[in-house]
């Protein structure tokens, strides 16, 4: 198991390998750290303190039972019996020992999965070709969309070893998928975890479609890559990953599940999950949309081609039922080679399939049934399919042992730590721990996520008190393309029909913030998962070849209001725009907690992205939007993470115009104030909820400035003055019907007759508070930090409208929450981060040694993972 884990600044760690874990006795036991962020510089500075340490370690945990182990800075600490070895001596190969298996992998061409796999002196398997073991079929007569020039030449394989240490080394290998007459037709990148002593392998398999963006007319839009069909999109009828065990003599069996137990099978043993096996497996079938309204087929969205509820297990004799496989299948002759293949999310990411042939080839269908399903990859789409391969002797493979391998594999050990010591180590910057009892209506507010609320009784008043969980559930957001995101409820198109969100407003950010904040295990649960849809389809990713088109790389945010998602899911018509990129803060936060390179890596694109997109903003006009605040946070977080000075100037590029008020007469006289020629196009307005999320990234930049010891050379802090001062004075309003409740105009027009506005009450008032909390922590005024208490009080109360019920109501609401009124709550808590290099934690009397005490935990997640929770006290 490995997870990150933030260190305080003052611990002045710089070397991972002085750090090192002990048992609840003081025994040191093996573990492997690597340093994933460091304090005022990037990742790569060796002599600058560790900011986010990614910890790996073996446990094995009971359900709900308790290990204790401790991390202290005297390292290193003791090897494990076997350690991994990577030998590369011969060309085109790469052998990887863990001590108990060894792993021989094709790197250079024909890369087949494993090549071969040798445990106990045995060899298990019989070597396929690349197609064999790679096996992409269409769908009937569909491959890749004509009309276009695909790039049929082939990607070069090739392998980097991508993590190497004692206990876990990631091997990555970059490739093409080819048809049956060798022509490729979609890449892949695999990674495959290796782990010392054991003869267990995890693949990451991302598919990927590089071919080209076409453009559309002379304004440079890309014409091919909404719609599912379109020009260059490729369909599959099939991509299965194969491996073929060596027959050395016995009969062959086969176990999967509901007792699935066959000897020797005449055909094919196949575990086939055809859709999400839940209440609302069928919402999208047939014609669909509100009983009173008109009525839409939702094809060729995913979930409208589903066939039956559940899934099936078939083969000679046998035919099986059910509603949500766990996902796995064992095959192996008694006396010889043996192998459990499992999926982590089967049945969420249907549909799958797991075959074993009379040939001892066991396969995993990634994209099954695509005649029925009608699979689509449009240009720049990716999905990623995690797997556990369990190599062994047949002799010794039970049911009973591959279903727990399988569980475990679907409930990963996390580690986490007290929120208290997430929120107090700094990393998180203004994010106080969670505290019902000064919080109550925020704490419980935020939780309708997993759990209704408590403070509302619904009653007799036919309002729903229901969570974010159960409108995952409604909607039906489970099949390849959708598990992940989450429903745009707020614009359903039926009582149980929804387009996607895309995790816009930076979800899976406030997702992880509430689950350091909070130690709750359920917001990592959701959203891990989030961040591998964020990653794989919320982004038009970048091919090998680089930026080809502006909008490589870019965010799918969604936009255009309105949209079912079924002809374009993931990909709103009208975007992508930097006014609505989301992510890149996301997926850095996703890799500081889980150390997944895949994270990190599509946050560099969308960066790059954004860098492009950008150069069709108005930057230095004096009204502004709130594609600045996407930039600024984006490129301040890349510029923490990499070091790349560019970021760094893309963001004073921003900052420096934005802060600058002498330009920005309506500061002083709004109603009067005419913008001048040159801006963006259409009528200019100040928005409150765009500029609050843009003063929220300028405090955030200020954060930024503290941390590096950078001066504020740009006249941030004064700027939020008076910005602060025209929120108060122009925007902020009493209720007249709810004295005491603040809200704000939504926006002021910049013309002789403007729209008609109102006055806005809503959870966006949290984003205004914690817009003049910064303003007071820079300037030391106390009226803001009280007109911060007002609209703080009305966000927590008031979350979608004035006098509401506190229940969740959709999934924008949700989010403004998540991420907002935390400034407001971390600088009135009077939290501030402890002196730990004064404190004696391994109780030796030597204050210098920062130790820590680590508590592992294992409970349920969802149903379905568990988590290894770990206490870290001071």
């Amino acid at each position: 198991m490995s997870f990150g884990v933030p260190l305080p600044r003052a611990w002045n760690v710089t070397d991972v390998s002085k750090l090192r874990l002990r048992d609840a006795g003081g025994t040191a036991i093996p573990a492997q750290f690597h340093a994933l962020a460091r304090w005022g510089s990037h990742a790569g500075n060796a002599s600058a303190p560790v900011r986010w340490v990614l910890v790996g370690c073996f446990s094995s945990v009971s359900a709900n039972a308790t290990q204790t182990v401790q991390l202290d800075a005297k390292g290193p600490g003791p090897s494990p019996a076997a350690s991994i070895q990577i030998n590369t001596s011969t060309p085109g190969k790469m052998i990887v020992n863990t001590g108990t298996a060894q792993f021989e992998l094709n790197t250079s061409g024909n890369f087949n999965l494993f090549n071969q796999v040798t445990v106990g002196g045995t060899q298990l398997l019989q070597s396929l070709g690349e197609t064999a073991a790679i096996d992409y079929e269409p769908a009937g007569s569909l491959s890749i969309v004509s009309g276009g020039t695909p790039n049929t030449t082939a990607r070069v394989t090739s392998a980097t070893v991508e993590r190497q240490g004692s206990l876990n080394a990631i091997v990555k290998i970059v490739g093409s998928i080819s048809d049956n007459t060798l022509k490729p037709v979609l890449d892949y990148t695999a990674r495959l975890h290796f782990f010392a002593g054991t003869s267990d392998a995890r693949l990451d398999f991302t598919v990927e479609n590089n071919h080209p963006v076409i453009v559309q007319d002379e304004g440079g839009q890309p014409a091919n890559v909404h719609a599912q069909g379109a020009v260059n999109s490729v369909y599959i009828g099939s991509l299965k990953l194969s491996l073929q065990l060596q027959n050395t003599g016995g009969s062959l069996r086969v176990l999967s599940e509901q007792n699935t137990d066959m000897t020797s099978p005449a055909s094919a043993v196949r575990l086939y999950q055809d859709s999400g096996g839940n209440e609302h497996w069928n919402v999208y079938l047939g014609e669909i949309g509100w009983p009173e309204g008109e009525k839409i087929s939702a094809q060729p969205r995913l979930q409208a081609f589903c066939t039956k509820k559940g899934f099936e297990i078939t083969g000679p004799g046998v035919s099986k039922n059910g509603n949500q496989a766990v996902g796995w299948m064992s095959a192996f002759h008694s006396t010889g080679p043996g192998i459990t293949v499992a999926m982590r999310d089967f049945w969420q990411n249907f549909p799958k399939a797991l075959e074993a042939g009379t040939d001892g080839k066991i396969s995993l269908d990634l994209f099954p049934n695509g005649s029925q399903f009608k699979h689509n990859f449009r240009v720049g789409e990716e999905k990623t399919h995690t797997m556990l391969f369990r190599f062994g002797n047949g002799a010794t493979m039970t049911a009973a042992e591959a279903e727990r391998a399988a569980k475990a594999f679907n409930e990963p050990l996390f580690g986490t730590a007290p929120a208290s010591w997430y929120a107090d180590s700094g990393a998180l910057g203004e994010v106080p721990a969670a505290n019902l009892s000064q919080w109550p209506l925020y704490e419980r507010y935020t939780r309708v996520a997993f759990e209704p609320n408590p403070d509302f009784d619904t009653g007799d008043s036919g309002i729903e008190n229901s969570t974010l969980l159960n409108a995952i559930e409604k909607y039906n957001f489970y099949g390849w393309q959708d598990y992940g995101d989450v429903p745009l409820d707020y614009e359903a198109f039926g009582p149980n029909q929804a387009g996607q969100m895309n995790l816009k407003y930076w979800y899976v950010f406030g997702m992880l913030t509430q689950f350091c904040r909070s130690g709750d295990l359920r917001w990592i649960d959701q959203a891990i998962p989030s961040a591998w849809h964020l990653a794989d389809i919320d982004y038009l990713h970048i091919p090998d070849s680089g930026i080809q088109h502006w909008s490589h790389g870019a965010y799918f945010g969604h936009s255009q209001h309105d949209e079912p998602g079924c002809t374009n899911p993931n990909r709103n018509y009208n975007s992508p725009s930097v006014d609505l990129f989301f992510g890149v803060p996301d997926l850095i936060f996703a890799y500081h907690l889980t150390g997944e390179q895949r994270f990190i890596d599509v946050a560099l694109e969308g960066l790059q992205a954004m860098e492009n997109q950008s150069q069709f903003s108005h930057l230095a006009y004096p009204v502004f939007y709130r594609e600045r605040g996407n930039l600024i946070f984006a490129y301040i977080e890349g510029y923490r993470q990499t070091g790349d000075e560019r970021w760094l100037n893309n963001a004073k590029a921003i900052i420096g115009p934005t802060a600058k008020t002498s330009d920005k007469g309506w500061l002083s006289n709004p109603q009067t104030y005419r913008p001048p020629e040159g801006g963006p196009p259409g009528d200019q307005r100040i928005s409150h909820f765009q500029m609050g999320q843009i003063l929220w990234t300028l405090g955030r930049y200020l954060d930024f400035c503290e941390e590096y010891g950078l001066t504020d050379n740009l006249g941030v802090a004064p700027a939020l003055e008076m910005y602060g001062n025209f929120i108060m004075t122009h925007l902020m309003r009493e209720s007249t019907d709810y004295p005491g409740k603040f809200g704000a105009i939504d926006s002021i027009w910049f013309m002789d007759n403007p729209y008609e506005t109102s006055v806005e009450f809503n959870n966006w008032m949290l984003l205004l508070a914690d817009a003049l909390t910064y303003a007071y922590k820079y300037s030391g005024q106390q009226k803001f930090l009280e007109a911060a208490t007002k609209f703080y009080t009305t966000g927590t109360v008031d979350q979608v409208w004035l006098d509401d019920p506190a229940v969740y109501a959709a999934t924008k609401d949700l989010v403004n929450s998540l991420n907002w009124g935390l400034v407001y709550m971390k600088q009135t808590a009077g939290g501030m981060p402890p002196d730990v290099s004064a404190a004696d934690f391994d109780g030796d009397g030597l204050v210098e040694v920062k130790d820590v005490i680590l508590g592992l935990k294992a409970g349920n997640l969802k149903p379905v993972i568990s988590a290894l929770r770990v206490l870290v006290g001071f």
